[in-house]
């Protein structure tokens, strides 16, 4: 997401608390933060998208790279199906 620099931190730890998010940081580059989330269907996640991310403060653009599986996450450690960092 592209979000104003004054609304980067409460933006992100917004976001962070949503039950789809499973990774949020903030980044370089033609985007300042990252979201990663998992939703069911293709509509569940164009709702995510269209009210919880479209309703955070500062954010001015989202583009979504929809992951249809993933490969070789073994021994990804999770807690309430969130990533723990290691």
């Amino acid at each position: 997401m592209t979000v104003a620099p004054s609304h980067l931190a409460a933006t992100g730890a917004e976001a962070s608390l949503h039950p789809e998010a499973t990774f949020a940081a903030s980044v370089t580059g033609t985007a300042n933060l990252l979201v990663t989330t998992t939703c069911r269907t293709d509509a569940d996640l164009y709702a995510y998208v269209t009210t919880r991310i479209g309703a955070l403060p500062g954010v001015h653009q989202a583009e979504i790279v929809p992951v249809l599986h993933r490969l070789k996450q073994g021994g990804t450690r999770l807690h309430d199906n969130r990533l723990i960092p290691t």
